[in-house]
Formats: C-alpha cells, structure tokens, sequence
C-alpha cells in the first residue's frame, strides 16, 4: 500500500482535487495553476497572453483540463462574454487537512487501498466494514466505488458483484489485467503531483502490488527487446507495454492464465510479435519459475501488434534534419553512417513525431532512460551536444527521455557496424546485481560496448558466440569460452583480471589512455582551470564563468542560458561528485574545457559535486565531441586520476594532473 505525505500533496489536499488518468504536459499544469489562481472569471485572451500561446491553442488546452476534472468534485465554468473560471460542484464539501499520521484517510490512498483490496488481494469488502475502517460516511464509500469504477471501466468490461457476503471484481482474465493497467496509470499520473521524479522512479511505486524483483525481470526484458528491436514498439507507447507486460507475467506468476482468445490472421508482423512474445515470457518464465499457456503467448503478441511502430507519410518528414543529424553525430562520435539505410529510414519515421511532441508539450517518458544515460553515456551526451545546435531552429529544447530514444537507434547501428563489443553479464537469477555491474564495468571498458544481462537458466539457450566477453558472478562452466567470474560487488581484483583479459589488453588501454587526453588538453586552457572556488550552487557556477567567458568571447551570452535550460531537462551530475555541464554549441565562438575544483562539495541536482567539466564545443569542431567526452569519461572514472585532482592546490598543479597518464 501506498502513503503519501501531506507535504508531498500538500496542494492537491488543502484543494481536495483529484487527477483521473489524463496526464497533463507542462503547459497545461501551467494553465491549471492560473485558473487556480484566480479569484473572479478571466477570458480566454488572458489566458492566452499569460502561456504566449493562441487562442486556439488555449481553448484546446481548456477542453483537456475539463476532461482532467472529471470526478474530482471540479469543473471549468464558461460564461459568455465574460471568460472562464474553476468552480467546485455544491454537493461536494471541502475536505480538511490531517496530519500526517491520518493521511492514510485521505480520498487517494484511501481509493488507493480499496482498488489494492479488490483487484491484488482480491478480497470480498463490504461498504460498512470500509466505513468503519476508513471512519468515513457510507456515502464517502459509495462515491469511491462509483469513482474506482470509471477508472477500471476505461477499456474493460470488469463489474462489481455484490451478495450477502459483500462486494467484490467480476470479469475474464483479460478484463481484469485491463482494469490493472487502469490502476497503474492512475497511480502514476498521480505520482507526478507528489514526485518529480523520472520514471525509472515513479515505477517503483508498483513495486508494493507486483513486488520490486517482477518489476526488475519484466525491465530488463523488454529493455534488451526494445534495444535488439527498436523499431518494434514506438517509443509513445514503450511505458505502456512495460505496464501490460509486468501485469501479464504477476497474474501468471499467481497461476492466472488468459482464456481462449480469437486467432489473428498469421502474417509476417503476426508471426514476429509471437516469436518476440515467446522469447520475452520464455525469459521471465526461466528468471521467476512459473508455467505459461499459448494463449498467454497470443495475448501478449496482440498487445505488441497493437502498440507497434507505424510510420508517417513520406510528406512529413524533414530530410534535412535527418541528413544534418545523421552527418553531424557521424563526425561527432567519427563513425560513418552513411551508409546506414536502416538507421536513416528509422530517423524519418522518429524525428517528425518528436519534434511535434516537443513543440506541443507532449512529454513521452522513457522508462529506461536511466538505464540508457548509465550503459551508452557517451552516444548519450555525444547525440544531445549535437542536437542542440536544432533547438533554436525548430523553437524546442530536447530532454533526457527523447535523447535516450534515439541514443537506442544509433547505439544500435554502432552494433551493426560492429564498432563496439558485446558483453555477456551472468547473475544467479539474471537482474539481482547486475545493475550495478553494469555501471561499474563502464568505468573500465570502451564506452560504445553492449551489455547483456542472463541468468544461469538461460545461458543453455543463449548463442553465446555472439558474445566477445562473459561476466559472471557465479561459477559456470562454458566449453571454449572464458568466463571472468568477478563478485557481485565488482572488487578492485576483479577489474585488474578484467584489464588483463585478452579482451583488454593492459598496453593497448594505456596507449588508448594517452592518445585520448591528448584530446581533451588541446582544449584545456590554464588560465580556464579554476581551483578553490567558492561556489555554493550549480546556477551560480554556471552564470559565473559563463560571465568570465563571454568577456574573452568564448562564448555568446545565450550560451549561459542553454547551460542551465539543459541542466534543468536532466541534470549532468555523476556519483563521482563530478559533472558535465554543456550548452548550445551554436553559441561558442571558440571551443574550451573549463575545470573547476570548488572547495566544497555543493548539492548539484541529484549528487553533491566538487569538480565539473564546463565543456563548451563549437560548430566547426564538432567532430572532436566524442573524443573530448571519452576522455573526461576517462578521467572522470579513474579513481586514483579524481583524488590526485581534488587535491591539486593550485591551478597549476591540476592542469599538469589533468594531462598526466
């Protein structure tokens, strides 16, 4: 069960307003909070003027904030000639504050508890035992019922059945994964009231009614799926699919099977989306244990069909932008993908509908951003460097989720090119530790290498020599194969028999190593190394020597801007107390890495940071993106390299530590 703190909802408590499952963007939050704000009816011109839209635009937006009303006791109220105000219907009473310890009693949670009572643990509940344990009217209780209703309702034909022992959920197998997913989306549309958040976290509020290891199986699965088959699924509907997914294999798990379904007509797509569905279930099956059925199998092979990528119209696509886009990131990260067809053809099917969903608001998360920004961090920050050189000229600003997308097609053409390795990490049961594995390999492998997640079940079905490396961190034996075996833990002799593996051979990294600062000291300036700062948050770093830098004409004033834009989209910040920092490369007049050691550490965005990479890459020099990043990666991962410079006292002396090997 879920608990939410009066001070996380303190706004959608005191206003006893209630979110269906509309999700709202950015812009329509905004215009809700200006109807909240307002005491007396406004026209729509008002409202126009504050978000610098059209009216038109506004009064669409208006008609989605009227659908998001819906049963939360509020509604816009129009008067002709007069203009638009947010009213509460009479019949509802404002609901009073409780403490925190009572804000289990609150409308959500307590709907919240009801839904989990009749769909998860799929009790037979009884409107007075409810009254009495909620201490609420009967009545609260009855309008929950009509209100829990509407949302299980969308898309199922699930029904209440009441008799003398109470009431309880009646409908098929599929009607009843269908009201689940009507539950999660609930439940996550509200987190976006009281958790800001990506969605990597928001999902763990699942993790009460599917258990957090169901969660972490159906992830990884269908993230490995969506990166060898990144067109299959379109990335508007990837967060859905993981939902129906999760749901399908918990119901199973609990012995739950979905009945006789009507065949569809075996074509190609058919026959690829049940083969696909086949491997995704045969994995969670062997990582969880359980037995599934065909018809489980078709199901989930219709939910693929029915959330696939479709492609639009040739007239809507923006050649140019996917010819700069695909020679730009080409020079950035100095492989040629010209030649590509499959990987261009994919950019014209992406780029138009995330250009729209970026000039209209229309924020799609990622559920595997995180997963993406950690495992391909220089595609990431190599292909967001290079698009935001567009920004100004499509009128957008990129953010992480949408990065991560197309950091998937092109990681995934740097696959076929064969211009990366491919990394095999075993686990006892294929997800327990193998996170974390992940993000500490990548502090010592080639940055552009995919990785792989199996449990020990699978390694039977797995071709494993399309693998140039095994990981394990249990004992396995595998005829004409190494295996490093490595702790869970990833020790410091693990990484050195790692480095010493035929796969990394110890000269080739240290001629690797010093062929790449060389990179980075090119532009490194030490009159632009800044030691002992005294900066106490990221804005007033970033304005500071942004400042410093336009008065050399580095760069342009607007280049400070598109810093501290960028940081507020996903901030750059790694564990390593280190970040990132980069802006618009169409406003740098000449490129430099700016190094600042501040004396303290300060809380940046997510960690708390003491020295950062300024890094500013102009146009012409966009080429040189992915070996300036690699190696600051380079640095930024050695442990010993980050000491050294943390205690450098001069500039000096960090600008010599910064260019040794």
């Amino acid at each position: 069960m879920i608990m939410i703190t009066l001070s996380k909802i303190k706004a959608f408590i005191s206003d006893s307003k209630e979110v269906c499952i509309i999700m709202l963007t950015k812009r329509q939050k905004e215009l809700l909070e200006l109807l909240l704000q307002q005491s007396d009816f406004q026209t729509v011109e008002y409202f126009a003027s504050k978000l610098g839209v059209s009216k038109r635009t506004t009064h669409s937006e208006l008609g989605r904030i009227d659908e998001y009303l819906q049963s939360s006791g509020e509604y816009l109220e129009k008067k002709r000639g007069v203009g638009i105000a947010l009213k509460r219907f009479k019949e509802i009473s404002v609901m009073t504050e409780k403490d925190e310890q009572n804000d289990v009693y609150t409308t959500f949670n307590r709907r919240i508890e009801i839904m989990n009572l009749l769909l998860f643990e799929e009790k037979i509940v009884s409107f007075n035992h409810l009254s009495d344990h909620f201490m609420v009217s009967k009545s609260s209780i009855i309008k929950d019922f009509e209100f829990i209703m509407k949302i299980l309702n969308v898309g199922s034909t699930i029904k209440l059945c009441s008799d003398v022992h109470g009431t309880s959920l009646l409908g098929t197998e599929e009607d009843v994964q269908k009201a689940m997913l009507q539950f999660n989306r609930y439940l996550l549309s509200n987190s976006e009231i009281y958790l800001e958040e990506d969605f990597a976290e928001k999902i763990k509020l699942l993790n009460s009614y599917y258990g957090e290891r169901l969660i972490s199986v159906c992830s990884n699965i269908l993230y490995t799926y969506i990166r060898e088959n990144v067109n299959a699924i379109s990335d508007y509907y990837v967060q859905n699919i993981l939902s129906i997914f999760i749901i399908l294999v918990y119901r199973i798990a609990k012995g739950h099977h979905i009945e006789e379904i009507k065949q569809a007509d075996a074509s190609e797509a058919m026959i690829f989306f049940e083969e696909s569905a086949v491997r995704m279930l045969h994995k969670a099956a062997l990582r969880l244990e359980f037995p599934y059925s065909n018809e489980d199998v078709q199901y989930l092979s219709l939910q693929l069909i029915s959330n696939r990528f479709e492609a639009l119209p040739e007239d809507e696509i923006d050649e140019v932008i996917v010819e700069g886009l695909l020679s730009r990131v080409s020079d950035a990260l100095t492989i040629n993908f010209a030649s590509d067809q499959k990987l261009e053809e994919q950019l014209k099917n992406h780029i138009p509908p995330m250009i729209y969903r970026l000039k209209t608001n229309n924020k799609t998360e990622n559920p595997f951003t995180t997963q993406i920004k950690n495992e391909f961090s220089l595609t990431f920050n190599v292909i967001w460097v290079v698009l935001s050189e567009y920004e100004k000229e499509l009128e957008i600003s990129f953010n992480e989720d949408e990065i991560a997308f197309l950091t998937m097609y092109f990681q995934a053409a740097i696959e076929r090119a064969r211009m990366n390795r491919k990394i095999l990490i075993v686990c006892q049961m294929g997800i327990a530790t193998s996170e974390l594995l992940i993000n500490r390999i990548k502090n010592i492998l080639p940055s552009l290498d995919t990785f792989e997640i199996a449990s020990v079940a699978e390694l039977e079905q797995i071709n494993l020599d399309e693998y140039d490396l095994i990981i394990s961190t249990v004992k396995v034996d595998l005829a004409k194969k190494e295996v490093i075996r490595v702790s869970p833990f990833l020790t410091k002799e693990d990484i050195e028999r790692i480095k010493t593996s035929e796969f990394l051979p110890t000269v080739e990294n240290q001629a690797l190593k010093v062929i790449r600062m060389h990179h980075l000291m090119k532009f490194v300036d030490k009159e632009y190394v800044f030691v002992n700062t005294d900066f106490s948050s990221r804005e007033e770093l970033i304005n500071q020597i942004g400042e410093v830098l336009v008065e050399n004409n580095f760069i342009k004033e607007d280049f400070i801007q598109t810093v501290q834009e960028r940081e507020e989209l996903g901030g750059t910040d790694l564990p390593t107390g280190t970040a990132v920092p980069h802006g618009n490369s169409t406003y740098v007049n000449q490129t430099i890495i700016v190094v600042i050691k501040n004396k303290k550490k300060f809380k940046w965005n997510t960690y708390y940071v003491d020295l950062v990479f300024l890094i500013c890459i102009a146009k012409q020099d966009t080429f040189q993106t992915r070996n300036i990043l690699s190696d600051i990666y380079n640095v930024i991962d050695n442990s010993e390299q980050l000491k050294q410079l943390r205690e450098a006292a001069s500039n000096d002396v960090l600008y010599r530590k910064l260019g040794s090997d």
